[in-house]
């Protein structure tokens, strides 16, 4: 969603315009709309500034929040075009996944996926809205390597920092609001690399933020930066 006259939409021209050539071909469509001209379409969509760009996915509609380059654009849609919740079927494709998310987060469901199950009900809602904020993945305990011993079962754990940890119900009784909590402040990484568009979202987490600011290419200050 954009406007002909705002300049940070004639910053992102060609760089949605590579976006789209990248997904060509693919099961994903990439449009563009003049909302001077179709305004009460962005007025239905909810759009309050330009650019804005949205994912629409049958009735799930997300808001990239990110930074407007194209591999974030890209990271953004790969993670809204779904599955929200991802199989993994064994230890290979668990190793797969962790390797490909290397540095980041994911999130796992470990149990029989049973759609009746209650965790797995609360683990699928809470993907389902924050689809576009991590990766979320699913199978039995017999994908898991040898080091990850969850203490419940079914479980729901983080795979983040070279290490795990696990969703631990408050008074061992788990709730919608409680597991949404535990995902929403997990989502990050221990020492995440703060750009424009993410600081407002992990102030939203609801964490105490202690920032390093550094001259990333000031050559002089390179020591110092390292430390």
């Amino acid at each position: 969603f954009y406007a002909p006259w705002c300049g940070h939409c004639k910053k992102l021209e060609p760089i949605y315009h590579q976006v789209a050539k990248t997904l060509s071909g693919s099961t994903v469509r990439v449009a563009k709309l003049d909302c001077t001209r179709f305004s009460n379409v962005a007025s239905h969509f909810d759009v309050r500034g330009f650019p804005t760009i949205k994912f629409f996915n049958g009735a799930n509609t997300y808001t990239h929040r990110g930074e407007r380059s194209s591999e974030d654009i890209l990271e953004f849609v790969n993670k809204a075009k779904g599955p929200v919740v991802r199989k993994l079927a064994s230890v290979g494709k668990f190793n797969e996944a962790k390797g490909s998310h290397y540095g980041g987060v994911l999130f796992l469901y470990i149990g029989d996926e049973d759609p009746n199950d209650d965790l797995f009900k609360k683990y699928s809602h809470v993907a389902d809205k924050l689809a576009v904020s991590s990766y979320f993945y699913s199978g039995k305990d017999s994908i898991l390597p040898k080091e990850i011993k969850p203490k419940n079962s079914p479980a729901v754990i983080v795979i983040k920092d070279s290490t795990w940890y696990e969703y631990q119900a408050p008074e061992g009784i788990s709730s919608m609001s409680s597991l949404e909590a535990w995902i929403n402040g997990e989502r990050y990484s221990a020492f995440p690399k703060i750009a424009g568009g993410s600081i407002n979202e992990m102030a939203e987490v609801g964490k105490s933020l202690v920032i390093l600011v550094i001259h990333e290419h000031d050559e002089v200050k390179k020591t110092l930066n390292k430390r």
